[in-house]
């Protein structure tokens, strides 16, 4: 069942490789692995070696034990090695979109996948595992993907895998990769290895399963496996005995290319143990002497492949060798045993072989079959191979033909940038040779591709100065936090003679760079500069977000939004919505604030391009904690907190691991809180930002907190009310202002906290921020001993919370802790109301799984509640499920009003912990899916909408475990554990 982009293998895997020799124990592994993948779980796995060690044989051997029983959906991509030219020329995204395009091929009429979408791709891949939509459970089956040669992934494709490979939490996934040893890989640093070893973070993640990530690498054969790999390759020459093939063992190291080499040419008395070995020779060494025994027409075969550098078949070979190829000469190469056959031609055992095969031939026949390649093959491949064919001559024609292909695309600046690049090789004098570089580096900068760019500074440094050399040196000087980085853009942006769509850029870069560094009026003056500069809609739509996020910088989140108001409807990009929707979280409107992401998300998810997408994940973290949606919040902090090439982005991965605490935290898991903190300021110390450090800081107060540290809690939350404040976060009815207020007063210190809330204002904010202002006003006339002006607080905000019907739906945890402060006031007071107030707290905070809030008014009980107790959660009425269902509490509040319009438990259960919530074996993998998000309260219509399948389908699931569970409501539902 597996695919790539046409529905079929890549040509490079289209046959099977020759039969796995020694490698059960590895095959083996991996069958162990997608058995626990059918069980719910999931896994990474990385094989890594020695180049041509048999990573790829023992996947494609794996792979097919799977498609012989149909017991997985198998994906299997490949990234190509490029064309062996002096720039490298991996087209950007060039991995993901085979990725795409081997899922709609899966997928069939559902559209086609916007491959360069993170999110589109983990949606397509989920997706696979139900291919008939709404069928029934037992249809699930693992999905398998493979990725091939992560060594040769193009910089922009990684960035999307990355994001891809950290979504992946969800049951029935197994990721299975190869790459050469990082040691041995051409890319510097490699993005990969840090995909594939155990993160001590991620442990008991709400809504993920267990991912079981390792890299194992793959050694060379043992003695053992030599006599079955002569059977395989020589099957009449005798086998040879334990100590003739322990020689060749050490000879060759067990290279499984090397050893099959070497046992093909050896004569069969060395095999049977009768005659000596010949001396010793490296693989390359061996190669060499096969090469030097085939006839020049049979070598000439081989240069062709080897300039081609894939599979090809004969009559390709032909053209490029520029000769007739006779049956004879591929059966003398075949015979040689440095290719095969395979259906779609010849190949080289390995590209080591290849390698030395092309070493070999002489330069201007390598150069001819260069150009030869060029005529047959057409489209980029052609462009590749004319440059290697130039083989380091000028070639001015040519020089010019890329150049002005290049200037004629608009909109891939990255393929652009390579045919500069090509172009500056070809060039015929130091002057173009400069000129294009830097003409490519501009374009590199406008795609964003720092990873090309930096390996582009040592030449950018030693070229002549101008408006491109500064630009791209001061976005390298950025991405570096260098301090002066601003000055090489400002450089950029003065330079009167400069093409005027690079002053632009440096424009827009320069006021991204004082945003940075907290310099907002300056920001917007740098943007100012675009409209007058350049009319590319694009640059000027990036231009607006820098002058509104430097407003808001300056004056506050409202007026960042006033600048942003005329530029969000027919926006190019998915800034302005997630600039948008980060002002209003900025300035306490939650609700707002999370549907605008979602809406930056459906754009980035239907293909639209960000550099601001880690910013999006952690906003979305937060607005999610604030609406106490933390299973949510987990995994975009976890997306959050991936490395990725963003301009001036580091900051975000420690804000994000910071925002992970302060969830482990409410979740009731300190330890793992702690670890991710300490994460978080590590990171931040190795790439400093004010608002990174506020957000890090914030969130360590939050943790400290909740652990009850309450010391350490105030001197962060104090630091942050003292110090200076990013305008950004500056709103009066910022969210974080409320965490100061409660920590303060928990403190003991009630003057700073009545300062705190006496600025702020008494209308114009949301309804989760009012709530919180009376509640805290209501604490403070406690603390006071004014009992009266506590309850008049607090049953003004719960009148507010009735009249506000399902608007409070919005804010969860604002209303919880209403009732748990006036639920509080009313036990200490004797009211009878205390317990319909703890009741409902109690109730709301289980159903969030916010354990340290459900133990605190557990405490609050256990101080003694009039009419009401606690027993353990196995004794108490409802423990099967039935959430405080029990019997109507009809007391009367401190007014006189009655309280009969909620049930109320006379007894309330313990807290459940995650141990007593464990889900019932009965429960398919979907039924705990279903269940585990109706038990977060979610509907029908949300449930299905996070699933990909109909309301009715979760309808059906729904009954199947009412059923099993022994329940007849929704309601039973909530607040229990089903991760």
């Amino acid at each position: 069942m597996s695919t790539t982009a046409d529905g079929r293998f890549p040509e490079a895997l289209m046959a099977s490789s020759p039969a796995p020799v020694g490698r059960g124990t590895e095959i083996a592994r991996l069958h162990e692995e997608v058995d626990r993948v059918r069980r719910g779980h999931s896994a990474r796995v990385l094989l890594t070696g020695e180049s041509g060690i048999g990573t790829t044989t023992v996947v494609d051997a794996f792979c097919a034990a799977l498609e012989a029983d149909d017991s997985a959906v198998v994906v299997r991509v490949a990234a190509e090695e490029p064309v062996p030219v002096p720039v490298g020329v991996a087209r950007a995204f060039a991995v993901v979109e085979q990725l795409g395009r081997a899922l709609d091929a899966r997928r069939g009429d559902l559209g086609a996948t916007a491959a360069r979408s993170a999110l589109a791709l983990h949606e397509a891949l989920v997706g696979l595992r139900r291919p008939d939509g709404d069928g029934p459970p037992d249809r699930l089956r693992p999905v398998v993907l493979v990725l091939h040669d992560l060594q040769h992934v193009d910089p922009a494709s990684a960035v999307v895998l990355t994001d891809v490979l950290r979504r992946l939490q969800s049951g029935g996934m197994f990721v299975l990769a190869t790459a050469t040893d990082p040691g041995r890989s051409p890319a510097s640093p490699p993005w990969w290895p840090r995909l594939f070893v155990p993160d001590p973070t991620a442990g008991d993640v709400p809504g993920a399963v267990e991912t079981r990530t390792r890299t194992e690498t793959v050694g060379g054969l043992q003695s053992p496996a030599v006599a079955a790999l002569v059977a395989s390759r020589r099957p009449a020459s005798p086998l040879p005995g334990p100590v003739v093939a322990a020689r060749l063992v050490a000879a060759t190291g067990g290279h499984p290319v090397h050893l099959a080499l070497l046992v093909r040419s050896l004569p069969d008395e060395v095999l049977a143990g009768v005659a000596p070995p010949p001396p010793a020779r490296d693989l390359e060494g061996l190669v060499e002497v096969v090469l030097g025994g085939l006839p020049a027409a049979s070598r000439r075969l081989l240069t062709a492949l080897a300039v081609l550098g894939g599979t090809a078949p004969a009559t390709t070979l032909e053209r490029v060798a520029g000769e007739e190829i006779g049956p004879g000469d591929v059966d003398t190469a075949v015979r040689g045993g440095l290719v095969e056959p395979r259906p779609a031609g010849l190949r080289f055992l390995h590209r080591r072989v290849r390698d030395v095969v092309l070493a070999a031939a002489p330069t201007p026949e390598v150069a001819r079959m260069h150009g030869r390649a060029a005529a047959v093959l057409g489209g980029r491949a052609a462009l590749a191979h004319a440059v290697a064919g130039a083989a380091g001559r000028p070639d001015a024609a040519t020089a010019d033909a890329f150049a002005a292909a290049a200037h004629a695309e608009s909109s891939d600046h990255d393929d652009a940038a390579t045919r500069l690049l090509w172009a500056a090789d070809l060039s015929a004098t130091g002057p173009d040779r400069e000129h294009r570089t830097t003409a490519a580096a501009v374009r590199l900068v406008r795609a964003g591709a720092t990873r090309r760019l930096r390996a582009l500074e040592p030449r950018l440094r030693v070229a002549l100065g101008g408006a491109g050399r500064d630009l791209a040196l001061g976005v390298l000087a950025s991405e570096s936090s260098e301090p002066e980085a601003h000055v090489l853009l400002q450089a950029a942006l003065d330079d009167l003679d400069a093409d005027p769509g690079v002053r632009a850029l440096a424009a827009v870069r320069l006021g991204a760079e004082h945003l940075r560094r907290g310099r907002g009026m300056r920001a917007v003056d740098a943007a100012g500069r675009v409209p007058a500069l350049t009319d590319d809609p694009r640059l000027r739509e990036e231009a607006a977000v820098v002058t509104a996020h430097g407003r808001a910088q300056q004056w506050g989140p409202d007026a960042g939004l006033d600048a942003l108001a005329d530029h969000l409807a027919g926006a190019y990009g998915p800034e302005p919505a997630i600039l948008t929707a980060r002002l209003h979280l900025a300035a306490g409107r939650v609700e707002e604030a999370y549907a605008g992401l979602h809406e930056a998300l459906h754009r980035v998810r239907g293909g639209s391009q960000t550099t601001t997408g880690r910013v999006v994940h952690l906003a979305l973290a937060e607005t999610a904690f604030r609406l106490g949606r933390y299973d949510e919040a987990e995994a975009e902090a976890r997306v959050g907190a991936t490395t990725a090439d963003e301009p001036g982005g580091a900051w975000v991965g420690p804000a994000a691991r910071a925002l992970g605490a302060s969830t482990a935290a409410v979740r009731g898991d300190p330890e793992r809180a702690e670890i991710l903190l300490e994460r978080a300021r590590g990171a931040l110390g190795r790439s400093p930002n004010p608002f990174g450090a506020f957000i890090v800081a914030l969130n360590g107060a939050m943790v400290a907190h909740l652990r009850g540290d309450l010391e350490q809690a105030y001197r962060l939350a104090s630091g942050l009310v003292d110090g200076p404040v990013p305008a950004m976060l500056s709103a009066p009815t910022a969210p974080w202002r409320v965490l100061a207020a409660d920590i303060a007063i928990d403190a003991g210190r009630v003057a700073a906290a009545d300062e705190i809330v006496r600025e702020w204002p008494v209308a114009g904010a949301s309804l989760g921020f009012v709530l919180s202002r009376h509640r805290l006003i209501g604490r403070l006339a406690e603390k006071r001993g004014d009992v009266d002006g506590a309850r008049t607080a607090y049953r003004a905000a719960l009148d507010l919370v009735a009249s506000a019907g399902s608007r409070a739906d919005a804010c969860p945890v604002e209303v919880a802790a209403l009732h748990a402060a006036a639920g509080g006031l009313a036990r200490r007071q004797g009211w009878p109301s205390a317990a319909e107030d703890l009741a409902a707290a109690r109730r709301a905070f289980a159903a969030l799984g916010a354990a340290p809030w459900v133990a605190a008014v557990d405490a609050e009980i256990d101080a003694g509640v009039p009419g009401v107790y606690r027993v353990p959660a196995d004794d108490a009425p409802g423990s099967d499920g039935s959430r405080f269902d029990g019997s109507r509490f009809e007391g009367s509040r401190s007014d006189g009003s009655r309280s009969d319009e909620a049930p109320v438990p006379a007894v309330l259960p313990a807290a459940r912990t995650a141990a007593d919530d464990e889900p019932r074996p009965s429960l398919t993998p979907r039924e705990h899916e279903v269940v585990r998000l109706v038990a977060q309260g979610l509907t029908s219509r949300e449930v299905a909408a996070a699933l990909h399948v109909t309301p009715k389908a979760i309808t059906y699931h729904l009954g199947n475990v009412f059923s099993k569970l022994g329940v007849t409501s929704r309601r039973q539902l909530w607040g229990r554990s089903f991760d």
